[in-house]
């Protein structure tokens, strides 16, 4: 087996993750704590496989424990592949656009929860007889109140796990019946029938209902339920403000919601347009923040789950850096350089003035050889180090093109997946290279079909203009480069200011899709903060430059980032003019990047 296939958690068992998993809860301790939480970040960072390991089948195997002992009891709701998405919902009055809403929401999360518990039947088995009471005194009784005949539903079944399939069929026909009247306003728009069926909510159904599934004797005793609610930026406008408001409810003692979004959430307001509050009603996680500030830890996740992996489907102890080698041709090239520039820089009173020059300048002084053509050669970006950098902090933007260089690997040396002991560094650099423009060219299509449409008065789409704010920066980052300043490895822009509203829609899709992160830097007056905006580093090979290095930032004022919007090379221009990018190793220690 390709020992990095990429897999969706729904497809990995609990046993592989027992194996697989890296404890990345060091980093986002928050997650598994009581309290509401909203885990942040792009597709691929890990938010799914992190519910995937809170779910009770691993920790039982992680805790070595029965499903009673755990420390939480965690309910997984997906919500990207669900079709309780009614646009027709819309036309109704406000009231009943709710209504409905919270009801195909509600009832979506306790179908999930329900079929999910039939996975440990032989605890519901041993447990009939608390169940039957159960379900005729908790769950028929709130049925009945939400509005649905109970009488044909009081029935007794053999087995633990018979009522619980019964209790799914129930909210199966409640869900159905209400999408039903859905499709009728869709086809008839402008008449309604008066809808006769059940209609529920969290505060009055599905939360009493959680409470005393507690209380059952195989769940844990005194201990939170969590629901893991996946990819929540799906949920329509009117469901996002719905779920807040189950945030709002102080509930999270007993029932915690953990909800990932893929930085596409469509509000933080209740249904009655209060927001709720960070850090009062919930605590928030950003991935990519966390590990685009903390890159070490970062760095010994990839290294553990390659390790693992290599392991597990390989059989072999290997490091992952001697899996993925450098090319050594280039790194001797790069090491001669810094040992010139070293003992360039090297003087008696300054005996840290050498090494640090040589860290700054070795890169840059190799790629303008190669640039100048001296060399015959270009920028190879195999590595381990290179490859866990150009990641950018997404766990899937290693394992994915890792997974094409070992496939490469076995059919390009016709061998068997177990005779291979590292991968070349020329297919390492190959598909590295074809992955970050695919990261650019390819990905974007998708900006494209949202973003695509310019109005009348416009000349460029948000398409356009984020397509040419991110080709502006990566000009700007390499013609920094190879230049001749201080700090020449610089991925990030500081802006001085506050953008407007157009640069900061521009801005905010660039964070939405992965080709920006955001964080905040000290501003240069020292008297508060500025918003600094960290250019994806799987547009590295793409933009030609170095992933790792010292990480410099450049300060600007807003309206000449804006200009990149429309004009990248313009922008290119101006944000460099105050440099060359011709001349040799400075003699200076002390310009700065931030003018």
């Amino acid at each position: 087996m390709n020992p990095f296939e990429v897999k969706t958690p729904e497809d990995v068992t609990a046993t592989e993750v027992h194996e697989l998993f890296v404890d990345v809860f060091t980093d986002f301790y928050q997650v598994k704590e009581i309290g509401h939480t909203f885990l942040n970040g792009p597709r691929g960072s890990g938010k799914s496989m992190m519910f995937r390991y809170m779910m009770p089948d691993c920790q039982i195997i992680d805790k070595n424990c029965t499903i009673d002992k755990l420390d939480y009891f965690s309910l997984y709701v997906p919500v990207k592949l669900t079709d309780i998405n009614y646009p027709e919902l819309e036309r109704l009055k406000s009231n009943s656009n709710t209504f409905f809403n919270e009801h195909l929401l509600t009832t979506y999360v306790a179908i999930k929860c329900f079929k999910h518990l039939l996975d440990f039947h032989v605890d519901l088995d041993k447990s009939t007889i608390e169940i039957k009471e159960f379900y005729d005194d908790v769950f028929l009784w709130y049925v009945d109140i939400s509005g649905e005949d109970i009488s044909k539903y009081k029935v007794d079944f053999a087995t633990g796990t018979k009522y619980f399939e019964s209790i799914i069929k129930i909210l199966e026909k409640m869900l159905l019946e209400c999408k039903g009247y859905c499709r009728k306003i869709a086809f008839a728009p402008d008449k309604y029938d008066e809808y006769k069926g059940a209609l529920c909510n969290y505060l009055d159904f599905l939360y009493p209902i959680l409470l005393k599934l507690k209380e059952l004797p195989f769940m844990p005793k005194s201990k939170p339920l969590f629901l893991l609610i996946d990819d929540a930026g799906y949920l329509n406008f009117t469901q996002t403000k719905i779920l807040n408001t189950w945030v709002s409810y102080r509930t999270s003692k007993f029932v915690s919601l953990k909800i990932s979004t893929q930085l596409d959430y469509k509000s933080y307001n209740t249904i009655n347009e209060k927001t709720i509050d960070y850090p009062h009603d919930y605590s928030q996680i950003n991935i990519a923040t966390v590990y685009t500030s903390s890159g070490r830890n970062y760095y010994q996740r990839i290294e553990s789950i390659v390790t693992k992996r290599i392991k597990k489907y390989l059989g072999k102890d290997v490091l992952p850096k001697d899996f993925f080698p450098p090319d050594l041709k280039q790194e001797d090239s790069i090491s001669k350089k810094y040992d010139q520039i070293k003992e360039q820089f090297t003087k008696e009173d300054k005996k840290y003035a050498g090494p640090d020059a040589a860290r700054r300048y070795a890169t840059s002084e190799y790629v303008k050889g190669l640039v100048a053509g001296r060399s015959g050669g270009t920028f190879s970006y195999a590595g381990f180090d290179n490859l866990v950098n150009i990641s950018s902090g997404i766990i899937r933007y290693f394992l994915e093109p890792a997974s094409t260089m070992f496939s490469e690997s076995l059919s390009r040396n016709n061998k068997e997946a177990s005779d291979i002991l590292y991968i070349p560094d020329n297919i390492q650099n190959d598909i590295i290279n074809e992955f970050s423009q695919k990261f650019l060219e390819d990905e974007f299509k998708k900006v494209i079909e949202q973003h695509g449409e310019k109005s009348s008065s416009e000349r460029l789409s948000k398409a356009d203009k984020l397509y040419n704010l991110i080709t502006g920066l990566g000009g700007m980052f390499r013609k920094i480069f190879v230049s001749d300043r201080t700090e020449r490895v610089v991925f990030s822009v500081a802006l001085n200011d506050l953008p407007d509203e157009e640069l900061k829609e521009i801005l905010e899709l660039a964070i939405h899709y992965g080709y920006l992160h955001q964080s905040t830097i000290g501003n240069k007056q020292g008297t508060g903060r500025s918003k600094l905006f960290i250019l994806s580093r799987t547009l590295a090979p793409y933009f030609k430059l170095d992933p790792t290095g010292f990480k410099g930032y450049k300060f600007m004022n807003s309206d000449l980032l804006k200009t990149s919007l429309t004009n990248p090379q313009s922008f290119i221009t101006n944000a460099t003019k105050s440099f060359s990018s011709n001349g040799g190793v400075q003699q200076s220690l002390f310009d700065n990047i931030e003018d």
